[in-house]
């Protein structure tokens, strides 16, 4: 999925109905593993979903660091 391009409501857990936005929200906050996230999350090793948390936090945690650090490339 590509998720750099999927819609913010997209559900990704879908049991817990956590969505894309609350992940992004989760990795903005300082988390940055899935573990992290599924502690975060309340969520079991294995829970439907929780697969995808890696390749989120690959396209996001980039771009929130560039955000920090002043270089989002703006005009």
């Amino acid at each position: 999925m590509d998720w750099e391009r999927t819609p913010a409501d997209t559900v990704v857990v879908e049991s817990e109905e956590i969505t894309l936005r609350d992940v992004v929200q989760a990795a903005a906050d300082g988390v940055d593993t899935p573990e992290g996230l599924m502690e975060v999350f309340g969520l079991d090793e294995g829970t439907a979903g929780t697969e995808h948390f890696q390749s989120i936090l690959d396209v996001f945690l980039p771009a929130i660091a560039r955000m920090r650090s002043g270089g989002c490339g703006g005009g």
